[in-house]
């Protein structure tokens, strides 16, 4: 074996041009394949870097309020202790810490008590949360801060225990310190803070009814199945418990379901944005490797037949066909494993590109950033052996059992046989069809994203600047904001170049998402089924012409719809058509967070979450009546480039109170390409590897004409000295070279039409079988199968008769 592999290197080493190109088309392949098996990994196998045994964590996921779920729901899900282990709920969102030397933003989790015992983490120092500790709404002062927040603020100092800390203008005490890569629960995102759920008040403003009515549907979970028990068993269990809630509370839970979900299906964290879309990429970089395999075992059956005679000479001479398979494998196997190592480098950059990708967000999200861990690499050095061992032995068992007298008369050129040539194009058939598979779906991937920019989500998104406010987190009151609020809307207004300023306390299309409340109409019996939880957002004037929305019925908000006039509401479409179908809703009453609201406006139906997702019910509320809430963005329409409004926005937020910082600022378009963020990971990916596939494909149909014409020299020779002209010789090259690449398109189109109906979700107004993109990867591979082509049939063309017969 030694002996084969300082001879593979001293042989490899005699063909660098070979080897670098074969060394290049493995790395490409692995990288391809390695990327999105790491970005799935870290996704589905650890989505909680720390946690233990998560193969054990489920979610429920509720029919109603969006898919979370209630915190005294939760608690009798729990006590299914013939299933679970025990559940947790959770919510997340920005904080403002100060300490002794100065103040940031941070992000946090308030959490159930039994957070950390559920996933099985320890902190480093100090402790997690007792039980019962932080139960009560406004109990619990307590936080425990993650392991990178404490040696950024805290210095790695031991004695950090018991510190007191002020987040959102109250005291709070550290009792513990997360260990390291522990970061929370949701999947894609870091946290530096953890709270018990009584904080909720302190941390994101919440109100008691969060935790005491079960209505309140607005927490993430987490729940942990006993070993051994399925899913399956799991909602069973969890059946039972929703029917006996919809008997004992019909006013919260009636029609309420819950399903037992994977932690990957969950409704919320980076696995749901992504998991389609780097399901695609896993079956497009297989077909990657495959191309590459394809190319790759082309190319050494090449090499094979130079080395034809020698194989020959070495049977002759003793060597057994196992030997001679070996020295093939061996060869190959060194070639994939320097691919391997290529791909393995090419891989630390590729799979930055996810988080690279990342639009403008306040999420912190560097979880994306994955690094290469010890299972990529072992898959990487697996996969580098598979494909190593498995292309060497098509040129071993081709060459291996061939007649040795005949090899050794001819040197290899005639005696390869009709088998040989019929695999050589039955691979470059193959490439040339999985070429057309990933390139059709490359194509019709950018031409979708290409479509959703010219797609209306309902509003205009150019134009306009957003910043993130949270008042709450200054100890501002709700009467405080309100002033707050009004002294800045009237600032803005007088900023040259706005056109429009107005406050929300939602952004569509962003990854955030919205509150929910509930909505009835007296006299009307809810359908079973029918989600109860209408999305709603709280709005100043003006917000409407800001965003670019369409006020289809009646009227806008003004300044006297405050707290002392009567309560209004306006809303979408969607919600018109549910509560009065072909009815005009203009001054109809509907009842809303315990209070009657009568309807002034109707605005037209917008993509809140996905372009063309079914439309949504959404109601808006004044800012001024009634509701509160404290943490608002600001928007700008402007006549130029918004951010050239940041400054004006930051000065004057300051010059209000100068102790407010605007905790983000983006542009709208920015901010709403999260919608389409894990289809443009999905573009971006399958155009590198189209390329990569249009150049495999390029190089296949290369080696195997130019193969080609090198076993015809001498019919050449004889054709042209019996008169056949250099334009016959092309034809005849080029004719060969078409019907093989014809059929693999033929074969490939067949294929795209089968595969192409799993890129609907991928696609924006664009069919998976749109003919034009067909067409156009067609024309795009024949032209370069015809470059490919024409230099062969033209090397054919400078043979020379005389010295061609004389040869043969």
């Amino acid at each position: 074996m030694l002996s084969d592999i300082r001879y593979a290197f001293r042989s490899l080493g005699r063909t660098p041009g070979f080897t670098a190109v074969v060394v290049l088309s493995f790395a490409l392949g692995i990288a391809a394949t390695s990327t999105v098996v790491c970005w799935m990994g870290n996704l589905l196998l650890d989505p909680i870097p720390g946690s233990v045994d998560q193969g054990e964590l489920v979610i429920l996921k509720s029919n109603n309020g969006g898919g979370n779920i209630s915190v005294l729901d939760a608690r009798d899900f729990a006590a299914l202790g013939e299933v679970f282990a025990g559940g947790e709920v959770s919510q997340i969102g920005p904080v403002y810490m100060e300490g002794q030397h100065h103040a940031d933003w941070i992000y946090a989790q308030v959490v159930s008590p039994n957070f950390f015992d559920l996933l099985g983490v320890k902190p480093i120092f100090g402790r997690g949360f007792l039980p019962g500790e932080g139960v009560a709404f406004g109990d619990g002062p307590v936080v425990v801060i993650s392991e990178a927040l404490w040696r950024r603020r805290f210095d790695a100092s031991g004695s950090v225990i018991g510190r007191k800390i002020e987040i959102n203008r109250h005291p709070v005490t550290i009792i513990g310190v997360a260990p390291a890569g522990f970061v929370g629960s949701m999947t894609g995102v870091s946290f530096d803070c953890w709270a018990p759920l009584g904080q909720c008040g302190t941390f994101f403003n919440y109100d008691r009814s969060y935790l005491d009515w079960r209505g309140s549907r607005a927490f993430h979970n987490l729940f942990r199945l006993k070993p051994g028990v399925t899913i399956a068993q799991a909602q069973a269990a969890v059946n039972a418990v929703n029917a006996r809630l919809d008997r004992e509370y019909p006013r919260s839970n009636q029609g309420a379901e819950h399903q037992v979900l994977a932690l990957a299906d969950a409704p919320y964290g980076a696995q749901w944005i992504l998991l389609p879309a780097l399901r695609l990429m896993l079956c497009v970089s297989a077909l990657v490797l495959l191309i590459v395999c394809s190319n790759v075992a082309n190319l050494l059956l090449s090499r094979a037949v130079r080395r034809s005679k020698e194989t020959a000479i070495r049977l002759a001479t003793g060597a057994s066909r196992l030997q001679v398979v070996r020295l093939f494998v061996v060869e190959s196997l060194i070639l994939a494993l320097l691919g391997g190592c290529g791909g393995l480098l090419l891989t630390f950059w590729t799979v930055g590109l996810l988080g690279a990708l990342i639009p403008g967000t306040d999420l912190p999200a560097n979880l994306l950033n994955f690094g290469i861990n010890p299972v990529t690499v072992l898959f990487i050095a697996g996969l580098s052996i598979f494909v190593g061992v498995g292309v060497g032995l098509v040129p071993a068992f081709q060459f291996s059992a061939r007649d040795v007298g005949a090899a050794i008369k001819d040197g290899g050129r005639s005696s390869v046989g009709a088998a040989h040539h019929r695999v050589r194009k039955a691979l470059v058939m193959a490439e040339v069809a999985l070429s057309i598979v990933l390139l059709v779906c490359a194509a019709l991937c950018i031409k979708g994203m290409r479509k959703a920019a010219t797609i209306s989500p309902g509003f205009n998104p150019d134009g306009v600047l957003l910043g993130s406010l949270n008042l709450g987190s200054y100890g501002y009151s709700e009467a405080q904001g309100k002033v707050f609020y009004d002294r800045l809307l009237g600032s803005l207004e007088k900023v040259p170049g706005v056109k429009a300023a107005s406050l929300a306390s939602f952004y569509p299309l962003g990854f955030s998402g919205c509150k929910g409340t509930d909505a009835s109409v007296s006299g009307r019996a809810r359908p079973v089924g029918e989600d109860p939880t209408c999305e709603r957002t709280l709005v100043s004037p003006h917000f409407f012409d800001t965003l670019g929305m369409t006020l289809v019925e009646g009227r806008d908000f003004n300044d006297s719809d405050d707290a002392s006039s009567p309560r209004v509401v306006i809303i979408n479409q969607a919600l018109a058509r549910r509560f009065w179908p072909g009815q005009d809703p203009l001054g109809r009453v509907l009842r809303s967070q315990g209070a009657d609201r009568t309807v002034v406006g109707v605005v037209r139906n917008i993509a809140y979450y996905h372009l063309g997702e079914a439309p949504r019910v959404h109601l808006y509320f004044p800012y001024r009546q009634g509701v509160p809430e404290l943490d608002l963005g600001v928007s700008l329409r402007t006549g130029g480039d918004p951010l050239r409004y940041a400054a004006a926005l930051r000065k004057a937020v300051t010059d209000i109170d100068p102790r407010v910082d605007v905790r983000q600022i983006t542009t709208l378009r920015e901010y709403a390409m999260a919608a389409t963020y894990g289809s443009r990971v999905a573009s971006f990916m399958l155009t590198l590897m189209g390329v990569v596939a249009l150049v495999l494909a390029a190089m296949g149909i290369y080696a195997v004409m130019a193969y080609a014409v090198s076993q015809r020299i001498s019919e050449f020779g004889i054709r042209m000295a019996l008169g056949a002209g250099r334009r016959d010789i092309v034809r005849l090259v080029l004719g060969q070279g078409i019907a093989v690449v014809g059929a693999g398109i033929a074969i490939g189109l067949v294929a795209a039409l089968l595969v192409t109906r799993l890129l609907s979700g991928f696609l924006y107004g664009v069919s998976p079988f749109d003919v034009p993109t067909f067409a156009g990867v067609v024309v795009l591979l024949a032209i370069v199968a015809l470059v490919a082509c024409v230099f062969p049939a033209l090397r054919a063309t400078r043979v020379d008769p005389v010295q061609a017969l004389r040869t043969d």
